[in-house]
């Protein structure tokens, strides 16, 4: 059966259902079509590429929490069952007809996917407005967008949004049928392009219906591109768990744990990561750009590094907080349960195992999209960071990847790899100077041609 959403406290007023389109065939695009699919004021569709695989509904079981914001012990957990279904399924050849009606298209897909599937979107706009957005902002998501909307005729209709932190913690164990919600993210952030009164309004109203939680507007996509946390915890975690693997020399016997594995040594990796090179870009960020505070304090972490920073050196509890960390890791409701990313392997000589699963989003979302973002901002603001480009070139060498070379170029750049191009770095938008990147980070939505009217003129010219 379905059940009923509680109105939501907005002026937007929205006749019949709220139409949703989910693009991709994630672990969060099952948890959306159980859950979306279940209410009576959501029309459910879904693009993606095995829409044959898909059964009518999707049986999700959801680990629920006192507080989703503190879901570690002695906070008590319970878990809950639900189904629902998606009202159509497409594939992408039929993107057009999914798109034609709908208020909102949201990708739930990897961060390293997102090229292929927003291109799908952007390809495919009808002919009215149109929210198009992703559920994790990381790598640039507003750099990705006006590359290709830059052309088409139809991006007066767009409205861009991208959210901070990824809402869910869930994985798919049958696909299309069956996912497992180990929680929800506490809050959700969202950047909006263009930050106009009603394109804000128009966001949080869907938002917050969909998710059923208050959605809060960051000022900028900059916030969701530096603020990511996935790419500080996976790199970390990866680059101790898997220390000394050799592609093609060394194998695993045993399926090893994330989060439950984290040790004083990645966690160390996070602090300096989240209190001291993150804190560091952000406030050169905030002085280049003049928000006079303003991009700073919208990182949740932010006023923790400057407490800390101005402690003496003997005073700072960097061994405290990392052991903390730790603690926090290991013993999340969420978090413990989850496995890292393995795969059946094999050595040069046969022997058998596990080996890291380095083509998975643990390393293509966070290296190029997440940790080069991070060190290309950095070096184009004149700063050292060595700890990121520690992470880099531990996590590279894994992937039989060279984002990152030993010796900086003429530039004095690291970020000048073989396969530097593939990053969403600003530098692979052939941004090289600071002056250049102040000036590409603006995103002037008024200049956009034609106007709507223009277009819409066009359109019917056409069809006569």
């Amino acid at each position: 059966p379905r059940r009923s959403t509680a109105p939501m406290e907005n002026t937007m007023d929205i006749p019949g259902k709220k139409v949703v389109v989910i693009c991709g065939g994630s672990n969060g695009s099952h948890t959306l079509v159980a859950d979306l699919g279940s209410r009576d004021d959501f029309e459910v569709r879904l693009i993606t590429r095995r829409p044959e695989a898909w059964s009518k509904e999707v049986h999700c079981t959801e680990q629920k929490a006192l507080a989703d914001f503190f879901p570690i012990p002695p906070t008590p957990t319970w878990w809950v069952e639900y189904s629902g279904g998606a009202d159509k399924i497409y594939d992408w050849d039929h993107a057009d007809e999914a798109l034609q009606g709908a208020h909102i298209a949201v990708l739930v897909c990897p961060v390293s996917a997102h090229e292929d599937i927003l291109s799908g979107v952007l390809d495919n706009l009808p002919d009215h407005p149109l929210l198009v957005g992703t559920l994790y902002g990381q790598g640039g998501f507003d750099w990705l967008a006006r590359k290709l909307l830059k052309g088409n005729k139809r991006a007066p209709f767009v409205t861009i949004f991208a959210s901070k932190h990824y809402p869910f913690l869930t994985k798919a164990h049958e696909y299309g049928k069956k996912v497992t919600l180990y929680g929800r993210y506490p809050d959700l952030r969202v950047a909006v392009s263009p930050n106009k009164p009603r394109n804000v309004e128009a966001v949080k109203f869907f938002l917050s219906a969909i998710f059923r939680k208050k959605v809060s507007i960051i000022s900028d996509f900059l916030v969701a591109t530096v603020g990511g946390t996935n790419q500080v915890l996976h790199p970390s975690i990866n680059a101790s768990i898997f220390k000394g693997f050799k592609l093609g020399e060394t194998v695993y016997h045993e399926q090893k744990m994330f989060y439950a594995a984290v040790n004083q040594e990645s966690a160390a990796d996070m602090y300096d990561m989240f209190f001291t090179e993150i804190p560091t870009i952000t406030w050169a960020l905030d002085s280049a750009l003049k928000r006079n505070g303003s991009l700073r304090h919208q990182l949740s972490y932010d006023w923790l590094s400057a407490v800390l920073g101005r402690m003496p050196t003997f005073a700072q509890p960097r061994s405290v907080m990392k052991h903390g960390i730790g603690i926090i890791m290991r013993n999340h409701h969420r978090l413990k349960r989850v496995k890292a990313p393995m795969i059946p392997g094999e050595t040069k000589d046969g022997k058998k195992g596990l080996v890291p699963a380095t083509r998975s989003r643990f390393w293509y979302d966070d290296i190029p999209h997440g940790l080069c973002v991070l060190l290309g901002i950095a070096e184009l603001l004149g700063l050292e960071v060595p700890k990121t480009l520690s992470l880099i070139r531990q996590n590279q060498e894994f992937m039989g990847k060279e984002y990152v070379t030993d010796l900086p170029d003429s530039k004095g750049s690291f970020l000048c790899g073989r396969d530097a191009n593939e990053t969403s770095a600003p530098q692979a938008y052939g941004v090289f100077t600071l002056e250049d990147f102040l000036e590409f980070i603006v995103w002037d939505r008024d200049s956009e041609p034609p106007s709507i009217t223009t277009f819409l003129k066009e359109e019917r010219r056409a069809k006569l």
